[in-house]
């Protein structure tokens, strides 16, 4: 297994999310087996390799979202990722850079998905936001658009 490109996470990650979530005291301690934590900010993202956007079509609520993802390369030292997408009729989404160059292992490199869905959208998509580098790499993750 050698995807090339991975979304790192660490403990203080897991910690913020759950208590963005609204832990207790003694649910954060019951998880984390720890008597100590900080929360330093609202986390309002993981750095979760899917995505899920979810929707109200009966209101008039913003229509569109951005995720914010970190990756670390793994892969070969000098690597170029291009996304790849195949987006659904009634949807705009947009990878912003589209393309990820890496010099060295290690390196990391933030981007923004932007999904936008429109009144023709489904009630529930699938699609798969795909990072390729020219050493046949592909990083693959999961998009879910959810329009109740």
């Amino acid at each position: 297994m050698n995807p090339g490109l991975v979304y790192d996470m660490d403990v203080q990650d897991y910690n913020e999310f759950l208590c963005g979530l609204g832990y207790t005291t003694k649910q954060m301690s019951a998880v984390i087996r720890r008597n100590q934590w900080s929360c330093r900010q609202q986390p309002t993202e993981l750095n979760y390799p899917s995505f899920i956007a979810i929707f109200n079509s009966t209101d008039n609520s913003p229509k569109a979202k951005n995720f914010t993802r970190l990756v670390t390369n793994v892969g070969d030292d000098a690597s170029s990722y291009f996304a790849f997408l195949e987006v659904p009729h009634g949807m705009k989404i947009a990878v912003e850079p589209s393309t990820l160059t890496f010099t060295g292992k290690n390196q990391e490199q933030g981007f923004v998905l932007r999904v936008e869905i429109d009144s023709n959208a489904p009630k529930v998509t699938y699609v798969y936001l795909k990072w390729i580098d020219q050493h046949n790499h592909i990083a693959s993750s999961p998009v879910v658009f959810v329009n109740y």
